[in-house]
């Protein structure tokens, strides 16, 4: 697989705070009607990335515009502010959202990644069951246990329970805090679903992405 970013044309995602939730299924449509999205066009892989990071620093309406990649490695990805774990009016929902998606596709993650380390986020489901919750900004809002990268980053840092028990005042919470151990959502996302900093779209599908208005939360 040719990685997406190797030439002008096919730029990498990134933004300086990039959300996404990552589905297991290749079936957008299906998706897409599952999350209620709205006004569903297609857009070109290069102007989809730019818009991506455009978003990302709308600071009027952050929550109303998703971009959807085509299928990546078999995931299908939903990227934007309205997917942010991190902010607090969109926690609940999107937490609910990708338990339900768990609960019908398998598999649904959710993640944040900020370029300015203001931050890193994650949710992981499966079958409808939250695995880990965790949101380095509000450590009280973490569910579950680490696992995979997480557990082995913190183990590495020598911290033998979770990041949300540490006392934000030693020596080693202040150590994990200053960069959340370098476990980013991205590192995160890399073993557990698709990276999409560095990964591309299925060889064989359509390069191109889909921009949609997100519904109004009540």
């Amino acid at each position: 697989m040719q990685v997406m970013g190797t030439s002008d044309s096919a730029p990498l995602i990134r933004a300086c705070w990039l959300s996404w939730l990552a589905v297991q299924t290749p079936d957008q449509a299906e998706v897409v009607k599952a999350l209620g999205l709205m006004d569903v066009r297609e857009t070109a892989w290069t102007d989809g990335v730019a818009l991506i990071d455009e978003v990302a620093h709308d600071e009027e309406e952050p929550f109303s515009t998703v971009v959807v990649t085509p299928p990546m490695q078999g995931w299908t990805l939903f990227v934007g502010p309205y997917f942010g774990l991190p902010y607090p009016q969109q926690t609940g929902h999107v937490t609910d959202l990708c338990r339900e998606l768990s609960a019908h596709f398998g598999r649904a993650q959710l993640f944040f990644h900020s370029e300015q380390n203001d931050g890193e986020a994650w949710l992981i489901a499966e079958r409808g069951r939250i695995l880990r919750r965790w949101i380095s900004e509000y450590p009280a809002l973490a569910l579950g246990e680490p696992f995979g990268v997480e557990r082995r980053l913190l183990d590495a840092y020598g911290i033998t329970g979770k990041p949300e028990d540490l006392d934000p005042h030693s020596d080693l919470g202040g150590d994990w805090a200053a960069t959340w151990g370098d476990c980013w959502a991205t590192t995160v996302a890399e073993e557990s679903s698709i990276n999409p900093t560095t990964a591309a779209a299925d060889t064989g599908s359509s390069s191109s992405m889909l921009v949609a208005a997100a519904p109004t939360l009540g």
